[in-house]
């Protein structure tokens, strides 16, 4: 009599397709590192920054000027001299005002079922969507603190398109352009020199008030760094940093670059490049945020068929310039 062995086929058949299916799940080796979006954020490097505050529309700070009244304002006297000068301080109050930020990120119910099922099967998901999206907030902080620093918002200017800075238009080198581009090694080191010794006159020729910081964009930048063999240097830029005028006076001064959303076509002169030189620090230029970023609450939501919903926010100041005169800018390089 025949008699199939539907167990031991059975058997076999199952052990075949069993072995198949764990051949094709190692055919594919998962990575679970995450490739995240690239972003640049430069206004910490660029700028001295005040924390602390809370929600304030306006942010002040003092300052005091000084005068004699009187011909003789030096005080210098011979025998036969009385005029005495009077020495006089004035007390001045800047305002600036400041920006709510906000932002939310949205969860849905559904995604954070299959998340749930996902890891009760076994199979959990090797990244945090919170965490992906609370990321993704701070960037925008980020994005928005820059924004707000170099060209500001509502009308009120940044570090790179301020009135009350004065600026000057680049000389024309040997080849009858100002741009840099046309311009000798030693040309670009006599507009930098020009645009340095600029904040130093505007500031009573006091060094503090010497700028040590210039941005420029990119393209310029380049310029700066191309190679050359003057005195056994290799580019322009470390020739520059080492015999600019502020160099012989103490001061090292740092050249850096400045992406070009922030900085191209803000120059006064035809639209064209602007530089920007100043002194670094909380006396002549600073940005306040009162408020950092924080996460303000979660609730629910009826949003894409019901989500969690955080809400984030911070405040921020506009730029507060102190002491313009120790800002400038060099247009039309």
């Amino acid at each position: 009599m025949f008699k199939h062995n539907w167990t031991g086929s059975v058997a076999k058949d199952a052990a075949s397709g069993a072995g198949f299916a764990f051949l094709q799940s190692q055919l594919e080796l998962p990575d679970v590192r995450l490739i995240e979006p690239l972003a640049s954020v430069t206004h910490p490097r660029d700028i001295p920054i005040k924390t602390g505050g809370g929600f304030p529309e306006f942010v002040s700070r003092w300052a005091s000027d000084y005068a004699t009244v009187g011909g003789n304002q030096y005080g210098l006297q011979l025998t036969q001299n009385t005029d005495v000068p009077t020495v006089q301080t004035n007390i001045n109050k800047g305002v600036w005002r400041t920006f709510i930020w906000q932002a939310s990120m949205l969860i849905t119910h559904l995604d954070l079922q299959r998340l749930i099922d996902a890891k009760r099967f076994g199979m959990p998901m090797p990244f945090s969507i919170q965490d992906l999206l609370d990321r993704g907030v701070r960037v925008i902080w980020g994005k928005a603190l820059d924004r707000v620093t170099y060209l500001g918002w509502a009308g009120q200017p940044g570090l790179i398109n301020n009135t009350a800075i004065g600026y000057t238009a680049a000389s024309n080198g040997a080849a009858g352009s100002p741009l840099w581009s046309r311009k000798t090694t030693t040309e670009i080191l006599n507009d930098i020199n020009q645009i340095l010794l600029a904040t130093q006159q505007a500031s009573g020729y006091d060094v503090a008030g010497m700028a040590d910081t210039i941005l420029m964009d990119y393209e310029h930048y380049d310029i700066m760094t191309q190679p050359m063999t003057i005195g056994g240097f290799n580019s322009l830029l470390e020739w520059v940093l080492a015999n600019n005028i502020a160099k012989r006076q103490g001061i090292e001064v740092e050249i850096l670059p400045l992406p070009d959303p922030w900085i191209v076509g803000q120059g006064q002169v035809g639209s064209l490049a602007r530089l920007l030189a100043y002194r670094k620090n909380d006396e002549t230029v600073e940005l306040q945020i009162p408020q950092p970023i924080q996460k303000v609450m979660t609730v629910p939501s009826v949003k894409d068929g019901g989500a969690y919903e955080t809400l984030f926010n911070g405040c921020v100041s506009q730029v507060q310039v102190f002491r313009s005169t120790a800002m400038a800018y060099l247009d039309g390089i």
